[in-house]
Order: C-alpha cells, then sequence, then structure tokens
C-alpha cells in the first residue's frame, strides 16, 4: 500500500465519527419503469406497460442519502410540503438515521418531483425517454428558528448547501450560519445549479463545468488553460480555499489559491450508466474528506473514485465506505 492510499483509507475510516448538516432543497427523484409494447394509434409515441414506480430522494436529500450510506451522522435542514411526496422523503431519511426534526412543512409549499420515465424490451437495459418536472418555489426561503438551530450548527464538523433553485438555500444563508457560530474552519461547501456565482466566504464548491460556465458567461470547452485562468479568478473573486470543477468524461479540476491547478482523470470507464445525482455524491465525500482532516486533493481524489462508482449504477444512486475501500 503507498502513502496516498493509505492516507485516503485514514480519511474513510474517520467517516463515521462526523456529523454533517445538509441544507437545501429537499426533492422526490421518482422512476417509472415500463415495457415498451407499440406504438399508439392516437399520436407517434410508445405505449408503456406499467412494470414498477421506484420514489428516492433527490437533491439535498440526496446529499443526505449518500452521507448516510458512508456512515456518517446527519441534520437535514429544509422544507417539503405538507404532502406525501415530503412525508415519504422525510421518512426514508429518518429510518436511515438522519435528524430530520428541523425540515419546516408547508401548507403553501409542494415538494419538487422529478419524475423520469424509463422504457425498454424484457431483455434490454431500460432508457430515460422522458422527464416530467412539478416545480415549487419558497417565496423568501423557509423561516429558520435560529435560537432553537445555533447550538446544533455549533456541534458539526461540515456544512453542505445544496441549491436547486427552489429557494431554501438562498445565498444570504452562508451569512446566518456564520452569524449562528459555527466554529472557526468549520468547511462549509455549497453545490448551486443556477447561482454559483452569488455565494462567497465559503470553503469551497463544486460545480460541474457547464454550471461554472453559465456563472461566468463564457464557454470554456476544453481549453485547460482558460478553465484555470477562471477558475482563479472565481477563488479569488468569492473567497474561496479551494474550488472542484466536475467536468464529466473528463475528470475534475481542482484549483487553490497559490498552488497549480491538479487535474484528477476520471476513475472507471466513461462508458457511463447514469450522471443522475452524481454531483450530490461528490460534494458528500469531497465534505467529509475536508470534515476528516484531508487536504483539498486527497478530498478531491477521493470524490473522484466515489462519482466513478455511482455513474456506474441507474438511477439516483449513493455510494458507500466498502465501494470506496
Amino acid at each position: 500500500m503507498n502513502e496516498e492510499t493509505r492516507r485516503l483509507f485514514t480519511i474513510i475510516e474517520k467517516f463515521p465519527h462526523l456529523k454533517i448538516a445538509v441544507w437545501g432543497d429537499i426533492i422526490l427523484d421518482e422512476y417509472i419503469y415500463g415495457f415498451t409494447r407499440r406504438i399508439s394509434r392516437e399520436a407517434p409515441v410508445l405505449v408503456l406497460q406499467y412494470r414498477d414506480l421506484v420514489c428516492v430522494p433527490g437533491g439535498a436529500a440526496n446529499a443526505a442519502n449518500n452521507l448516510l450510506d458512508l456512515g456518517c451522522r446527519v441534520r437535514v435542514f429544509g422544507a417539503v410540503g405538507c404532502d406525501d411526496s415530503g412525508a415519504g422523503l422525510l421518512t426514508v431519511l429518518a429510518k436511515k438515521g438522519a435528524d430530520v426534526r428541523h425540515v419546516v412543512k408547508l401548507k403553501s409549499y409542494s415538494t419538487p418531483v422529478k419524475t423520469r420515465i424509463l422504457a425498454g424490451a424484457h431483455h434490454s437495459s431500460p432508457q430515460q425517454i422522458v422527464r416530467v418536472d412539478r416545480e415549487s418555489m419558497l417565496e423568501g426561503g423557509p423561516r429558520v428558528p435560529w435560537r432553537r438551530v445555533r447550538p446544533l450548527l455549533r456541534k458539526l464538523d461540515g456544512i453542505i448547501i445544496s441549491d436547486y433553485g427552489h429557494g431554501a438555500a438562498d445565498p444570504s444563508l452562508v451569512r446566518e450560519i456564520r452569524a449562528a457560530g459555527i466554529p472557526a474552519g468549520l468547511p462549509m461547501i455549497v453545490d448551486s445549479r443556477f447561482r454559483m456565482g452569488k455565494f462567497r466566504d465559503i470553503t469551497s464548491m463544486t460545480p460541474n463545468i457547464t454550471e461554472l460556465e453559465a456563472a461566468v458567461g463564457k464557454a470554456l470547452g476544453g481549453d485547460q488553460r482558460l478553465l484555470h485562468q477562471i477558475g482563479r479568478q472565481v477563488l479569488k473573486k468569492q473567497h474561496l480555499s479551494s474550488l472542484l470543477v466536475t467536468q464529466g468524461r473528463f475528470g475534475m479540476t481542482l484549483l487553490e489559491p497559490g498552488k497549480p491547478p491538479v487535474h484528477i482523470p476520471i476513475y472507471g470507464t466513461d462508458e457511463v450508466a447514469d450522471v443522475t445525482g452524481a454531483g450530490d455524491t461528490v460534494i458528500a465525500v469531497y465534505t467529509l474528506a475536508l470534515a476528516s482532516g484531508g487536504s483539498p486533493e486527497d478530498a478531491a481524489r477521493l470524490a473522484n473514485y466515489a462519482g466513478g462508482i455511482v455513474v456506474m449504477k441507474r438511477g439516483t444512486a449513493t455510494v458507500n465506505r466498502e465501494e470506496l475501500y
């Protein structure tokens, strides 16, 4: 066993001793599976024979689900509607050990649901043919009972903010969490789908290349020199200690102030089964590794392994410690 492998194993062994908070948009990922029967006579579309319905945590709930499967303790903050989707999600997370007592239940809000319909013959793997999103927006975000939440934040080892654009993870949340008196040096990592550029004064961010391009208003393509230039600008402008940019089959690039960029090639094959939720796995492992005292580079390498494993699974999936070993 070489020195790097030994370090990574030591980091993984610390996961069960950590407590991480996940704050953000709680989403239900719904999968409807069907067998292809024929073309409809009503319209040129497939007719499917219903086979199964699978519901799993998505968005911030998927990040929490990954953390739970990695063995750590998890507190979840955010909001759900007073509906079956929200109740089901909280039940799933609570049964796995998550503390969901501070998730707000709102009558004026509907839990976001992403429904993916997959079709295939009896002898073939199902393929996604359409996705239907039922979206809802929290106006002004959920009210946070800071008096009760403040003592909990001081006992954490790390915080994940998962912003999928539904209003539970406004950039102002960072200032409020800081004002709550979290421990100095506590890792706070953000994954923001649509407003990456508005988060600042945090430990790190884990955007994919498309999110970074949207934030800076520039297409980067495969230009690594331009990526490094833009990444350094983001580090400085948003006051980050590191920036981990995921690039699909091209791997990941880690940037830190005053250090050369580190490119990490993809782990495993580039013929993936499903990339759904891979970013949630990456931020979960990256945050846990930093909270364990690992360097950003070691954390990025572990996150790269985890991402490579989870994209070989179908649907919104997680990774566990045994797989990382």
